[in-house]
């Protein structure tokens, strides 16, 4: 086998290119949440949103997905006659 003239090198080019394209794709197909964080699934191709929500964490949503962030924070407030109670009651 010989391997003189340009195509081990453009055999080697074409390769690197599709390596890091390939890497390039995977990379921006994932998405992160904060621990304080849910999220919806939105595409804007389609520009749809998915009913499943996700936790915190890595996820893979795919190219021309994001997520719409919501806090997952819950604030409780009390309507009694007690003392550290926030509003009187109903």
């Amino acid at each position: 086998m010989d391997f003189d003239g340009p195509k081990p090198g453009i055999a080697c080019c074409c390769c690197l290119t599709a390596v890091l394209t390939i890497g390039i794709v995977a990379f921006m197909s994932f998405s992160s949440l904060d621990a304080s964080e849910y999220g919806l699934d939105y595409s804007s191709l389609t520009k749809t949103i998915d009913s499943k929500y996700y936790g915190s964490g890595y996820h893979i949503l795919g190219l021309g997905h994001s997520f719409i962030r919501y806090p997952s924070t819950v604030q409780n407030m009390e309507f009694s006659n007690e003392k550290n109670a926030d509003r009187p009651p109903i």
